[in-house]
């Protein structure tokens, strides 16, 4: 009762769910649905599925062909199923500079060198997954299934540089990859170059996430500097909900208050009328992830 009266003032009518954060800790995606009492959506994160191929006693973990290809069916399996977007934590296991190309062989010696336990417990392997993220981009252009990149802050162990935003420029230019609808999360302190790839390539959107309910004193900042590039039609506002009730609630209504206060802002300069601001946030809040997840 207590998460769906904070889910109701919160305004929140769906939630989309990464299903592999905190697995011992957190409800799976049916349980709750059943406790919030309204939809809930499956995101697929990548490393954790790696993770889950490489546990000791998986068949996957015995050559490299059947971890790939385990891999690929896993993906579009949780498609079928009904997931609406993949993720990527790439930012906080090596970094986000993707193209380092990797030949069959150097990625088979990877695979015979690695230390499945530990690989199991936390996916990193410098060359497989670049490459299973490339390869998820792929598939996710194929479906055009949004394919989400966590940059910027957010795990204590990320070293910031190699969580910028710009260093995905390869993947969105390359042939084999740009039509994969791509959300770039968090992005702090990145958020001006966040939103000008969001401004200048068609497939990208950005989503401020957890920057605005942790950061929430200089919020307003924030998301001002996203809209000065990135148009309101590619804007995402997510709470970050995660762990316990209350987070929900609060990235919601930090969001609602901080785009409130940008909009207004607007209004009384002259640079946009009512209906517009209104539209605007409609889009954020919305009508852009409603549109973009094909909820």
């Amino acid at each position: 009762r207590y998460l769906r009266l904070l889910l109701d003032h919160a305004g929140t009518a769906a939630l989309l769910v990464d299903a592999g954060f905190d697995r011992e800790r957190t409800l799976r995606p049916d349980d709750l649905e059943r406790a919030a009492d309204r939809p809930v959506h499956e995101i697929v994160r990548l490393e954790s599925l790696a993770e889950e191929l490489l546990r000791p006693g998986s068949p996957a973990g015995r050559s490299l062909p059947r971890f790939l290809n385990g891999f690929e069916e896993r993906l579009g399996g949780a498609l079928e199923r009904g997931a609406v977007a993949l993720k990527s934590i790439a930012a906080y296991r090596g970094g986000l500079w993707l193209y380092a190309e990797s030949s069959q062989a150097a990625r088979r010696r990877a695979f015979s060198a690695m230390d499945k336990q530990a690989q199991a417990a936390r996916f990193d392997d410098a060359v497989l997954l670049p490459f299973l993220v490339r390869r998820a981009a792929e598939l996710a252009a194929a479906r055009q299934v949004p394919l989400q990149f966590h940059t910027g802050f957010g795990d204590p162990d990320v070293y910031l540089p190699h969580a910028d935003p710009a260093l995905l420029w390869p993947l969105l230019r390359d042939p084999r990859t740009e039509e994969c609808p791509v959300v770039l999360l968090h992005s702090y302190p990145f958020v001006g170059a966040a939103a000008y790839l969001a401004g200048t390539y068609p497939q990208v959107h950005m989503d401020l996430s957890l920057a605005i309910p942790l950061a929430e004193p200089i919020a307003t900042r924030l998301v001002a500097e996203a809209l000065g590039l990135c148009p309101p039609g590619k804007l995402l506002a997510a709470s970050d909900g995660h762990s316990y009730p209350e987070m929900h609630w609060w990235g919601a209504t930090v969001w609602r208050h901080a785009l409130a206060r940008v909009l207004r802002a607007e209004v009384e300069g002259g640079g946009l009328d009512e209906p517009a601001a209104r539209a605007a946030a409609r889009r954020v809040l919305a009508a852009n992830a409603t549109r973009l997840y094909r909820l």
